[in-house]
């Protein structure tokens, strides 16, 4: 409902963009809709009063309908630069619109191109679509004459030509039944061989449930990674990060993610730096505490709040221990090693 309340708004300012720039040439029109949770409107004009191309954009959300002068940015374009667009549309026979919809992708593009009559409307999500990679030329065109901070809308709409989707896609959020939807839709085929045989060797070390909506795993490959998938159970939303070099979705997220719907879940040890002023429920319930699996010498492993795993003393410069273990497994195995360190100190 919100969604569509959003549109009926959007298409309210367009509409009143169209209306105020009647008088002038249309050329070009592009909309970038809920792209990245942007609303941006782009237009190439040929101004009859000044005899000038001028391409002006807007930030649809920002858009006041009523002083829409006041929210225009404008830059001139030369007629050199639109022969150009028409040269690369003259090179085209067909004017029906083509859509390209994509599953997971969550922006729409729409690019619509006047030419002597003729009108050539292409829609797509998220990428420019291999079909129709002539229109690359164009959005170079249209971006290079928009500001700079602007043009990382170019960078990811290129990004299927470009065979870097992943880099795009990769930690963002998405619509993903984490229980329930095909996994293998969002990981490329030689990862999911190798994230079935790190789950089934036991590689997930621990894994719990943070929060309402985190879940944080650690899993043991060239070194131990830290996984986090973050995850809306009520509107079926995902969002992963690994801390492995990869920038796709990884065969250590694959191994989680199984490892949740198995219900293979190895709680952390929980760790505090002494505060007396607080109990022990008191520090755990304001997660006032450290995710630590173990001991290595004599640091703790934790993780810790840039996301990264992390080896910390368990001394102080003075030789006197101050952390003390919150939460322990049913052998008390992390209290009891930390007793024998501290006595053979």
């Amino acid at each position: 409902m919100k969604r569509n309340i959003e549109n009926v708004l959007t298409d309210k300012k367009v509409e009143s963009i169209r209306k105020y720039y009647k008088k002038n040439l249309l050329i070009l029109e592009l909309q970038l809709i809920l792209y990245n949770n942007y609303n941006i409107y782009i237009r190439l004009d040929y101004f009859n009063k000044f005899k000038t191309y001028r391409l002006s954009w807007f930030d649809l959300d920002d858009l006041d309908i009523n002083f829409i002068e006041k929210n225009m940015s404008i830059e001139y374009v030369s007629p050199e630069t639109v022969d150009v667009i028409f040269k690369i549309l003259d090179k085209r026979n067909t004017d029906q619109e083509v859509f390209y919809e994509e599953e997971l992708a969550d922006g729409k593009v729409i690019l619509s191109l006047f030419n002597y009559g003729k009108v050539y409307t292409y829609k797509f999500y998220k990428y420019i679509p291999k079909k129709i990679a002539f229109l690359s030329d164009i959005f170079i065109i249209i971006f290079n004459n928009l500001p700079r901070k602007l043009q990382n809308f170019l960078f990811e709409l290129h990004a299927e030509l470009e065979n870097d989707v992943t880099r795009y896609e990769y930690k963002k959020e998405f619509s993903f039944d984490l229980f329930n939807d095909d996994i293998n839709k969002i990981f490329a085929f030689q990862i999911i061989d190798r994230g079935k045989k790190y789950y089934e060797e036991n590689k997930v070390r621990f894994l719990e449930k943070i929060d309402d909506d985190r879940y944080f795993a650690v899993v043991e490959g060239t070194e131990k990674y830290l996984v986090v998938i973050k995850y809306d159970e009520k509107d079926k939303k995902m969002q992963v990060y690994c801390s492995c070099p990869c920038e796709f979705y990884c065969k250590h997220i694959y191994a989680v993610i199984l490892a949740i719907r198995n219900n293979n879940f190895n709680r952390f040890y929980k760790i505090n730096y002494r505060n007396p002023n607080l109990s022990i429920m008191e520090r755990v319930l304001n997660f006032d505490y450290q995710l630590c699996m173990g001991i290595v010498e004599k640091n703790f492993e934790i993780i810790n709040n840039d996301g990264d795993i992390e080896l910390i003393p368990i001394f102080d410069s003075n030789g006197k221990c101050n952390w003390q273990v919150l939460e322990d497994d049913e052998n008390m195995t992390l209290t009891r090693l930390l007793q024998d360190i501290i006595h053979n100190q």
